[in-house]
């Protein structure tokens, strides 16, 4: 493959990722957006009754925020432009971290966007026929809660573990991309967001918050999009 046309390609690949990632911020809003809700208070207890019930939102409106999980395989692909500018920091600071946070990816996708409808099924089916039997709903609820958590543990650590490995990667600089580059990393978007939603009053902090997993992926997929198509237009110039 030519340079010209691979860069293109990497070109039309996080052109559509970006766009696809858009979706994936309405369904984060579906599920876990609340107007009612401070940034400190998506950090305790009181943001569970947002994800049990969805936010009391229609069971049709639920089944619609899964379908994200639909694109996680797309959007994992934005690890790609992150390998591609990394890969001369050689295979420990490049190709797994980036690994890491592709299989998080995937399995965010299938886990938590499917997982996080199952959590607010009994809301839902209590809010449509009622329950008398508050032992077995709350131990049904526990239930679910559990397997969920299960199902997520390795993504949980892939998605850590990933990022901070990530961050090592970039400020080794042993990359394409400079140092500073790790306020757009997908450690340094994880961290302003959680700082930036603590700090906001209800209503505004679920718009940050909430949809903290699309900022997660949206902002470092946008941000080597252009840094290397800057790059690559960079080099034409000189010739």
């Amino acid at each position: 493959m030519d340079i010209k046309s691979r860069n293109r390609r990497l070109r039309i690949l996080g052109i559509t990722v970006s766009i696809l990632l858009l979706w994936n911020g309405v369904c984060d809003f579906i599920y876990a957006y609340s107007s009612e809700l401070s940034g400190l208070e998506y950090f305790s207890p009181a943001v569970w009754e947002t994800i049990r019930t969805a936010g009391n939102r229609p069971h049709w409106m639920v089944m619609l925020a899964q379908t994200a999980g639909w694109f996680y395989p797309f959007y994992a692909l934005s690890y790609y432009h992150w390998w591609f500018g990394m890969r001369r920091a050689g295979f420990w600071l490049a190709f797994v971290p980036c690994g890491l946070l592709a299989y998080a990816i995937l399995m965010i996708g299938g886990i938590q966007h499917a997982g996080w409808a199952f959590l607010s099924v009994l809301a839902q089916a209590k809010a449509v026929v009622g329950c008398t039997d508050k032992a077995f709903y709350e131990m049904a609820n526990r239930f679910l809660l559990d397997h969920f958590m299960m199902g997520d543990l390795t993504a949980i650590l892939a998605f850590n573990l990933g990022a901070i490995w990530h961050a090592v990667g970039i400020l080794s600089g042993r990359t394409m991309y400079p140092r500073w580059f790790i306020v757009v990393s997908p450690l340094g978007v994880l961290i302003i967001t959680m700082v930036l939603g603590a700090c906001l009053p209800a209503p505004f902090a679920g718009f940050v918050i909430a949809l903290f997993g699309t900022w997660f992926m949206l902002i470092p997929c946008i941000a080597t999009t252009v840094w290397l198509w800057n790059r690559d237009c960079a080099r034409e110039q000189k010739r």
